[in-house]
């Protein structure tokens, strides 16, 4: 299940990555820019998440698990790559610099909880998953990790809606992407409770199946990435057209 949704969101993010960046360079600000690190970034770390790529990561580097350390790390950025793509575009431009500074001090502090308590716990015979959370510092990784996840993709949800809203019959192609962008990060919100409810209950002795959480929890992740490249890339699209339609109505002239 893993090697086909996160291999079919490294192939998108590919592709989306190539077109916001083509599309930084042309129209340069701080969202373009921030879109186009995000989606690098996360097309990284979907890509580290791929087992065979885990499993040759590990081979290469002999570090067991670093392949999830990697899409760990590369999700905590990109989430706060997104958040200073959405302030810029949501919030007076005043605010911007003290936004950028805040979600950037915030994923810096996750990350230096996360990292040493990932070294601290790794070896050989572990995987920082759902299967090995009787481990109580697994269990207390993945919490925390996942609780960014969810903060972050409630931000991102609100601020992504309320955007779609403003475009909403100004802007059909940007209200349309935002509002599957606000899609996107309520599916990670999904994604988050699903897998942190689950180690909840376990260390209450009160778990669902596993099987059934290693199926749910990769398809929400999976259609989270896929709904936030496509609701991230239908405003550019939109922007394309309307330069099309420009240049065809020059020619008229």
């Amino acid at each position: 299940m893993d090697s086909i949704v996160f291999g079919t969101c490294t192939v998108a993010g590919v592709l989306v990555t190539a077109l916001c960046t083509r599309r930084a360079v042309g129209n340069p600000r701080v969202s373009t820019w921030s879109i186009a690190i995000a989606f690098g970034v996360c097309t990284v770390g979907v890509l580290f998440a791929v087992p065979v790529v885990a499993a040759a990561a590990e081979g290469a580097t002999s570090i067991a698990n670093v392949g999830k350390l990697v899409a760990h790390v590369c999700a905590i950025l990109w989430s706060a790559a997104l958040q200073v793509t959405m302030v810029d575009l949501a919030y007076r431009p005043e605010y911007l610099k003290s936004a950028m500074f805040q979600r950037g001090f915030a994923a810096m502090v996750e990350l230096a909880i996360m990292v040493p308590l990932f070294l601290a716990t790794n070896r050989p015979d572990v995987e920082f998953t759902t299967a090995h959370v009787n481990d109580p510092k697994i269990a207390a990784y993945l919490l925390i990790y996942l609780s960014y996840v969810l903060i972050t993709c409630g931000e991102l949800a609100f601020m992504c809606g309320r955007t779609a809203r403003r475009n909403w019959g100004i802007r059909p192609w940007s209200g349309a992407g935002f509002a599957l962008s606000s899609m996107a990060a309520t599916l990670g919100m999904a994604y988050a409770f699903c897998k942190g409810s689950y180690i909840i209950f376990f260390t209450l002795d009160d778990p669902w199946p596993l099987k059934i959480e290693e199926i749910v929890s990769p398809a929400l992740s999976g259609m989270a990435v896929l709904f936030l490249f496509a609701g991230l890339t239908l405003p550019m699209v939109g922007a394309l057209r309307q330069r099309l339609r420009q240049k065809k109505a020059l020619a008229a002239d």
